[in-house]
């Protein structure tokens, strides 16, 4: 029993000495976004976003800027964090970090040196966005207000997961995948581009919150192409999607093609799967991209009524083509615009004839340039909408 109490009066104790390292809340500022430039007289130029606590705390609202943004130079991204206090007050906290923009200019001089940092510190998660600033500085990126969230990197977070959810024009890149596929066999590194559309100098004023029409809005850009860890050209947001075809990781999506009558249409696609199928035929890789998914029919601007399975068939058919030679365009374009494999067919490879891809993975970079690469997909259209006859019918 004795040995009890005293085990309980030990807890009580240590219980009523609080904890010897807290920090509390009012000393201490959460770091929303981040921004990495080159700078003018040292490597980097660090841009912080810190939250304005007073403006998210009723009573002390004021209508002030949400985000309070400070910039330092130095030559080592480590030393920049932790000294970013020469302007701010309190301790910096950066576990909330939602978004990390880096420059373009800096992307392609390369990113490893100091991605490594972000990699090794424990203050970062692994669940911020990495993007790359298309156009435009980085801190001004993170620095474009947006009325309904009011933190711009929590805005860009949101954005960003609704597009990939429902168009699958963004690529959900993580630290851990970008490093991953630096060093990775048959795959090269990608992040989202975004800039801002509009005016960007105007689009950081606290009055940019307060207009329908805003001057300044941060868009996507398009998919950034890395070649190992140098940033080397771009893709457009339409060829995002394919390539997030290609990757199996289309959610849904809406795609418009041209009826047999030269009319267009539009299927909301609700169900994909993709796989891929590598082999070697002739010294040659052929890559064969299959693809299955089922949608509706939303719109049909031919006027035909969509009340027969042929004329579902003849759309499946249309959607199928159009699908098709989209994903191989794109496919095209970067063995020959890039000549790097960004959607992972070396993977493919290595994963099904390793041996194989064993002989030729020093020198993959050339195999994927020259390989033929087929798409096959099989659509499959459910339903036209909640309405088999649209008023079109009625029209002469």
């Amino acid at each position: 029993m004795r040995i009890v109490r005293l085990f309980l009066l030990i807890i009580l104790l240590i219980g009523s000495s609080g904890c010897w390292d807290r920090i509390e809340l009012n000393e201490v500022s959460f770091v929303s976004g981040i921004a990495i430039e080159k700078g003018d007289k040292y490597n980097y130029l660090l841009t912080l976003e810190v939250i304005n606590a007073e403006e998210f705390g009723g009573e002390t609202t004021q209508g002030n800027t949400g985000t309070i943004l400070f910039s330092a130079e130095g030559d080592s991204i480590a030393e920049l964090s932790d000294r970013m206090n020469v302007g701010l007050t309190r301790q910096l906290n950066f576990s909330h970090t939602r978004v990390i923009v880096i420059d373009e200019e800096l992307a392609r001089q390369g990113v490893s040196s100091f991605l490594q940092y972000f990699e090794r510190s424990a203050e970062y998660r692994n669940d911020f966005h990495l993007v790359i600033s298309r156009g435009i500085k980085a801190q001004d990126i993170i620095g474009t207000t947006y009325p309904i969230y009011r933190i711009p990197s929590m805005k860009m977070d949101s954005q960003f997961r609704s597009m990939e959810e429902e168009w699958g024009g963004y690529p959900e890149v993580r630290l851990t995948d970008f490093t991953h596929n630096i060093i990775a066999e048959g795959r090269y590194p990608v992040a989202a581009a975004v800039t801002v559309q509009g005016n960007h100098k105007k689009g950081k004023s606290v009055e940019n919150n307060r207009k329908a029409d805003l001057d300044g809005i941060v868009v996507l850009n398009g998919l950034s192409l890395f070649d190992i860890d140098k940033l080397v050209g771009y893709l457009s947001v339409e060829q995002t999607r394919d390539y997030m075809w290609i990757r199996n990781n289309i959610n849904k999506t809406t795609v418009k093609a041209t009826t047999p009558e030269e009319a267009f249409f539009s299927a909301r696609i609700y169900n994909s799967h993709t796989t891929l199928k590598a082999n070697y035929k002739n010294n040659r890789p052929v890559i064969t991209i299959d693809i299955v998914l089922e949608g509706d029919v939303l719109s049909d601007e031919s006027k035909l009524t969509i009340d027969k399975l042929s004329r579902f068939e003849q759309l499946e058919e249309e959607l199928k083509k159009e699908i098709e030679t989209k994903i191989k365009n794109t496919v095209t374009h970067v063995q020959e615009e890039y000549g790097i494999d960004i959607f992972g067919f070396g993977e493919a490879m290595r994963r099904q004839h390793y041996q194989q891809f064993k002989k030729v993975k020093d020198n993959w970079d050339e195999e994927f340039k020259k390989a033929e690469i087929n798409v096959q997909a099989k659509v499959f259209l459910r339903r036209d909408g909640i309405r088999t006859r649209s008023f079109l019918d009625e029209m002469e």
